[in-house]
């Protein structure tokens, strides 16, 4: 399953028309109360909501989140960094309303080492996770394969790399069992380093599978 990330919401229309089976709202990006965007998107297709740190207070984000919730969102994305008392009221509020938790880290500037990964990994199911995803630049080829070696652990995930070379990862997800992977609706809205488009993305999986 491919999901489209947007952070704007003049982008909405677009998604509308595409009809995707999945849509990221970066709330932290569109800087809109979660009714004002559910509102405006096709019923038809499901919500990841997240808001990364940075713009609101963690109180706001978590009131933006538990709204996001509230009206619908399949999945709700927050990360491993949050302190214990954030992961532990979101995860019990998607809980008790049947929303999928995922729980992620990101590094913009490396891929760790093994033993790191499979540490995090571990982390992001032990905090109450139903999903891990682990999402870092790669710098060579064997990031990549370090990140790709993450699929043949147990536990639902999404493992994706960052920046130009990493690219191959998100096509390479769809057929190792992530749980989806992430599109930019075009190549001038990526809200992520690396990301194909939608279009891209799908034009390469069909590729793969009719060889």
């Amino acid at each position: 399953m491919i999901c489209i990330s947007i952070g704007k919401m003049n982008l909405i229309r677009e998604v509308n028309a595409l009809q995707p089976s999945l849509v990221e709202i970066r709330y932290d990006l569109i800087r809109k109360q979660p009714d004002q965007v559910v509102d405006k998107l096709n019923q038809s297709i499901l919500q990841v909501a997240t808001c990364r740190p940075g713009h609101y207070s963690d109180m706001q984000r978590m009131e933006i989140l538990k709204q996001a919730i509230d009206i619908g969102a399949v999945y709700v994305d927050i990360e491993i960094e949050s302190s214990h008392d954030f992961i532990r009221e979101i995860s019990s509020y998607a809980k008790q309303r049947k929303t999928h938790l995922i729980i992620s880290y990101h590094n913009l500037t490396e891929t760790p080492v093994r033993e790191k990964l499979h540490e995090i990994l571990k982390s992001c199911y032990s905090a109450g996770a139903d999903i891990a995803k682990i999402a870092c630049a790669v710098n060579n080829k064997r990031d990549n394969a370090r990140l790709l070696a993450l699929y043949d652990e147990a536990g639902r995930k999404i493992v994706l790399g960052m920046g130009d070379k990493g690219r191959i990862t998100r096509l390479a997800a769809l057929d190792l069992g992530a749980e989806f992977s992430f599109a930019a609706l075009s190549d001038e809205e990526e809200t992520a380093p690396g990301q194909l488009s939608y279009n891209e993305l799908l034009m390469l999986q069909k590729k793969l599978h009719d060889r």
